[in-house]
């Protein structure tokens, strides 16, 4: 039977009391297993035995895992290796070893020992084997003291995770000394549990003399500073590395307390850690005190050494980590705060909240969040580009400081979503006075004009206010509370605040459900097409239809219509208003070019365009397939678009649009005189029509402003060559009044309310009707004669 033995490359870093063990392995060397391997060993000293049988333990490893049996494989991974009788004889090889050579498991039970170990312990006549240290010291002929320090500095290698050499001077008969080098070193698995500790000694030569040498070669080039000190942390010796960190000559600290140089915390070290005799190992980091003042942050071993017969002395290093915290400190800003803003994140927020809560527990006193959402940040940012959306952000982060006080919290947690914690309000009633002067200087600051790209932008805040105790007495709970009246003030209008009040969080449950419910709408065929009509003011007599979209819910019996200002909004914030508004172009087309068909006297009908969607890469694409499916002529479809959609990026909006126009497509500017735009955008943009919003409308009278503005609008539109359309028009005061003014098409119920489908089919079929000669209505048979143009059905 053959064994394989490792051929292993020992390569000594002369460097403190460490080696670097490489172990390769060569399958092809091979030695007689029993005897012969015993006689090839024997001449071997304990470091290299020490590195074979390091070797053999990859070997097993190596093996077990390359079986196919799954116990062998994490016995590999999880155990150490079983001695089998086969390893026992290769284990007995280290009683012959002529060196020092002790092998104990992982709990410091003794396993194999060489003879000249043994009785250097006066051990040689015992039952070794499976015993402790402590075991052993029971025993009458035993060298107590030896097996005690062998115990600490065991433990010492344990904790360093690495070889540690001891050097003792031994006392001959001849009144000379030797020098005895014993190194323990500590053996891990690959999930680096400990398995075993090797101990191999030997007597020093002058071969180890001249290792000794280098040693201290090393000691004066390393870049680590090497510091020894006596019993009393008094500095006996350092390397040039010491000098370089600290700017202190050898003779300029000579015997001084290593708290010269160490904060003062090393006292403590050596008062309080090292007074205990089981510790041999500190590590940590301290501050380094440079010669010209400066502190500096170091990392700091100290290692007790304890020589028989002598006064314990100890070893430092210190190793400069002043890059090391640096670095440390750019995580810590990317993990808690925001690079964008220089705001802390949400990280931080729910610390911050997590630690007032549990400091006030027992004590009476009040904390105000604020939930804070831009509002029309995303048309601004996908309008003139993520740059101008980012400085937008950062304008309003300085803009929120600048509200609250220095202990105050001020987050930013996602996207355009911001937070604030007023903290220690001492009473109810101060509480919510200063939440609400807060939350009104919020809504001030946040309107005022934004300076972006050389331009003016608006935008504005929706806040929602939560109060501990009253909403809730956890961060999670407050803050979500505090979410929910955010996204009431939304629902109240935008750029306004609410308190939290109970019965919103089973409203914002319901939005939920409804967000659900609209995802699958569009599979279950529940969102219908309305159209209202749109009539030429002059004449009285059809021109178009707005196309608007009515959702019935068939999840009740019968299906409940949902209005648009419930779903529209969540259709926008989840995204999926680009499906929907390709759906509604696509079925609005189909039905123009039906009714096209059937000849009745309808020129176009009008779609709204929201942001998102006309924003939206496949935006145009969708329009181009929505008319060829339909076969219909592009001249017979409009757009309608808002003012907020305009501010932006111009040249992107104006290419966007100009493409439209390429396409035969319509423009309509919805609801102006309500948004914000320059009006020079009107000459900038190829815009065909004006839509005069309905609040003008409805509050008009002869001599009103609205009036005037409605007639300043139409001179305005006409002046530039746009047609103008006048939406709620409901009486007939209002219809003559902008017919008057030249108002080109009316919009509202006194016309017609918004129909479905078959309606409007039913209405354009009157108003072909109306378009026949009186002669061809003589020709038709008196059944199909209509007895007015307003049915009451349809009103």
């Amino acid at each position: 039977m053959n064994y394989k033995i490792p051929l292993c490359l020992l390569v000594l870093v002369l460097a403190n009391v460490s080696y670097l063990v490489i172990v390769h392995f060569v399958p092809d060397w091979h030695v007689p297993y029993k005897d012969e391997l015993a006689e090839a060993l024997l001449g071997l000293d304990g470091t290299v035995f020490m590195v074979f049988f390091i070797g053999y333990l990859w070997q097993w490893r190596a093996e077990a895992l390359a079986a196919n049996d799954e116990e062998a494989q994490e016995a590999a991974y999880y155990e150490m290796p079983v001695l089998s009788p086969q390893n026992q004889d290769y284990l007995r090889v280290i009683e012959h070893i002529p060196d020092f050579l002790c092998l104990k498991d992982r709990d410091g039970h003794w396993l194999r020992a060489s003879r000249s170990y043994l009785l250097s312990l006066n051990l040689q006549d015992v039952d070794y084997i499976g015993k402790t240290d402590d075991e052993l010291i029971a025993f009458p002929q035993s060298n107590a003291r030896a097996l005690r320090l062998s115990g600490i500095q065991d433990k010492s290698a344990w904790h360093l995770r690495r070889k540690v050499k001891e050097t003792r001077v031994i006392p001959r008969l001849d009144n000379k000394s030797e020098i005895l080098e014993i190194i323990r070193t500590p053996v891990f698995d690959v999930m680096q549990n400990r398995l075993y500790l090797l101990v191999t000694g030997h007597f020093v030569d002058q071969t180890e003399k001249t290792k000794l040498g280098q040693v201290e070669q090393a000691f004066q080039v390393c870049h680590w500073c090497f510091v020894f000190l006596d019993a009393q942390f008094r500095i006996n010796r350092v390397n040039p590395a010491f000098t370089q960190l600290t700017g202190y000559v050898f003779d300029e600290i000579n015997h001084q307390p290593m708290s010269r140089i160490i904060d003062d915390q090393i006292e403590l070290i050596r008062t309080d850690f090292f007074n205990n005799e089981q510790e041999v190992l500190w590590s940590g980091e301290l501050n380094c005190r440079h010669k010209n003042g400066k502190l500096l942050p170091v990392r700091l071993d100290i290692i007790a050494i304890a020589q028989e017969g002598k006064e314990v002395s100890y070893f430092a290093t210190l190793f400069d980590i002043t890059a090391q915290k640096q670095s440390e400190q750019r995580v810590m800003q990317i993990a808690h705060y925001d690079d964008l803003t220089g705001l802390v994140n949400r990280v931080v927020f729910f610390n911050r909240l997590n630690l007032f809560l549990k400091e006030v527990k027992h004590k009476t006193y009040f904390a105000v969040i604020f939930f804070i959402d831009l509002d029309r940040f995303k048309t601004v940012n996908d309008s003139l580009g993520h740059d101008a959306g980012n400085s937008l952000l950062k304008d309003t982060a300085v803009r929120l400081r600048a509200i609250m006080r220095e202990d105050d919290v001020v987050a930013r947690l996602s996207g355009d979503e911001f937070a604030l914690l007023l903290l220690n309000q001492t009473s109810h009633e101060q509480a919510l006075y200063s939440a609400s002067m807060i939350a009104g200087e919020i809504i001030h600051k946040l309107s005022e004009v934004y300076h972006i790209q050389s331009r003016e932008v608006f935008i504005g805040a929706s806040v929602g206010i939560s109060m501990y105790p009253d909403d809730g007495t956890t961060a999670e709970v407050l803050l979500k509370h505090a979410d929910i009246a955010m996204y009431e003030a939304k629902k109240q209008g935008r750029n306004n605040y609410q308190f939290y009040k109970k019965d919103y969080a089973a409203a914002t449950q319901d939005r939920l459900l409804m967000e659900l419910d609209l995802r699958k709408a569009l599979e279950k065929n529940e969102l219908q097409l309305y159209y209202q009509p749109q009539y030429y003011a002059a004449s009285r007599t059809i021109f178009g239809a707005e196309v608007l979209i009515r959702w019935f819910q068939g999840s009740t019996k019968p299906p409940k219509m949902i209005p648009p200002d419930k779903f529209i909004s969540i259709a926008e914030e989840t995204g999926l208003i680009v499906e929907i508004g390709e759906w509604i172009m696509k079925v609005a087309c189909l039905q123009m070019k039906k009714w096209l068909l059937a000849d009745y006297p309808l020129k176009q009908v009008s779609v709204n365009v929201s942001a998102r969607q006309f924003t939206d890469n496949n935006f145009l694409k969708s329009v181009e397939d929505a008319l060829s499916q339909a076969k219909l002529d592009s001249k017979h479809l409009e757009l309608e678009i808002t003012e907020s959609m305009l501010v932006g990026d111009i040249k992107q909006i104006e290419l966007q649009l100009q493409r439209l126009k390429k396409m035969g497509i319509k423009i309509a500017l919805d609801d102006f005189g309500t948004g914000y735009s320059s009006l020079s955008y009107l000459k900038s943009f190829p815009i065909d029509v004006l839509k005069i919003d309905q609040s003008f409308i409805r509050e008009m009278t002869v001599e009103s402003k609205d009036a005037r503005l409605t007639s300043a609008i139409i001179e305005m539109g006409h002046s530039l060559g746009q047609k103008i359309i006048a939406e709620g028009v409901e009486t007939e005061q209002q219809l003559e009044y902008l017919t008057h003014r030249g108002c080109d098409i009316i919009q509202g119920y006194f016309f017609s309310k918004p129909l479905p489908t078959q309606d409007m089919t039913n209405l354009l079929a009157k108003e072909a009707q109306r378009h026949l000669t009186s002669s061809q209505r003589k020709a038709l048979p008196s059944s199909s004669q209509d007895t007015g143009f307003f049915d009451k059905g349809l009103l």
